[in-house]
């Protein structure tokens, strides 16, 4: 068993650490890692970030846009929102074992919670939880986000289409009202550490420090997370209809008309509608 929680509150570095501890960290048993980070908003793998997010907006308030490894929807990061990694062999993972954690930690603050829709916890209703999943070479990943004392106003406003007109087949975001738990950060967290040393504690529990980590490779990580390539380029094949004009981009590329060979982000401020 493995706890690690991050100093970081650069949002690529957290999500390359959560790459990083999913592939390369598997003689440790399972694994929680707790992270912040400052304002940010991180879409799932098979999104298109033209449709989920209001780029022009975030691009004038400095705040930056992030693909993560795992599907699901977009969701906004600010220091107020604590996000809960749980990491397993995927023989091992049980999705309703990582909602448990959750569920267990919000009870020593007199707070029920339920799972709603596909992936989201809420309160009375109230979406304040947003969960994703991957797996790959035998491993798999829970994560979630957890809202605390989140600016839901920001989410609101950068949550949301910044052009008409995309007919694609990516995954789409489903609108949920949201809230705040009001519990203390420190307080939570180690509310889930204490749950997660009794529910997936294995007889052992392993230390680990920032210089445990190999620095080429999660450097490598890193920039990817930061690369055009990973954050646009990674989006599905769509089609979008601009002035009686229908524009094909793969991989981020226009394909046809008069834009052809350019990166899509590179135009796409100009047919904000």
């Amino acid at each position: 068993m493995l706890i690690y929680e991050s100093a970081s509150l650069d949002v690529y570095r957290n999500l390359a650490i959560e790459e990083y501890l999913m592939d390369r960290v598997q003689d440790c048993g399972p694994i929680l890692f707790l992270w912040r980070s400052a304002c940010a908003v991180v879409m799932g793998k098979n999104q298109n970030p033209w449709r989920e997010c209001r780029l022009a907006l975030m691009e004038q308030e400095g705040v930056p846009l992030a693909r993560r490894i795992s599907g699901g929807g977009t969701v906004y990061h600010d220091e107020g929102n604590l996000n809960y990694c749980v990491i397993t062999g995927r023989e091992a993972y049980c999705e309703c074992d990582a909602y448990e954690l959750v569920f267990q930690a919000l009870e020593k603050f007199g707070i029920k919670a339920e799972k709603t829709g596909k992936s989201n916890l809420s309160v009375a209703g109230k979406k304040f939880s947003g969960n994703a999943f991957a797996f790959r070479k035998g491993r798999a990943m829970h994560h979630g986000t957890l809202l605390l004392d989140t600016d839901l106003e920001r989410l609101g406003r950068y949550l949301g289409s910044m052009l008409k007109g995309i007919d694609t087949h990516a995954i789409a975001s489903v609108p949920a009202d949201v809230m705040n738990l009001g519990v203390d950060r420190a307080a939570l967290a180690d509310a889930l550490k204490s749950v997660f040393r009794r529910n997936y504690g294995d007889g052992r529990e392993f230390q680990w420090l920032e210089n445990d980590f190999d620095p080429a490779v999660l450097a490598e990580l890193e920039m990817r997370q930061v690369s055009d390539d990973w954050r646009y380029g990674a989006t599905p094949l769509f089609k979008m209809r601009h002035d009686g004009e229908e524009f094909e981009v793969r991989k981020g590329l226009v394909q046809n008309g008069e834009f052809s060979g350019k990166a899509f982000q590179d135009i796409a401020f100009s047919l904000v509608c």
